[in-house]
């Protein structure tokens, strides 16, 4: 379950982190940094202190950093699913 919440987490985080940024293409205007990407962060270094309390030190910063270039990778390709931005 722990494994899931922090997956979860760490999804919302970059979608968080993709969608302030002014090169996404998801939306039709980016969203605001300010309470945003800072959020994003927060929630980046939680997943990471979560992931450190269920696997050993190395273990956690592999599969945290392995995540999210999976998940930074993978999120531009989402506007391709669509014709148009949303509004």
């Amino acid at each position: 379950m722990w494994y899931a919440a922090l997956t979860l987490t760490m999804l919302a985080a970059t979608l968080l982190l993709y969608l302030s940024s002014k090169q996404q293409a998801l939306l039709r205007e980016s969203l605001p940094i300010a309470p945003y990407r800072y959020l994003s962060y927060v929630l980046l270094l939680a997943a990471l202190a979560g992931w450190n309390l269920l696997l050993s030190t190395a273990a956690a910063c592999f599969l945290w950093l392995l995540l999210l270039g999976s998940l930074l990778g993978w999120l531009p390709f989402l506007s391709l699913l669509r014709g148009s931005p949303l509004k």
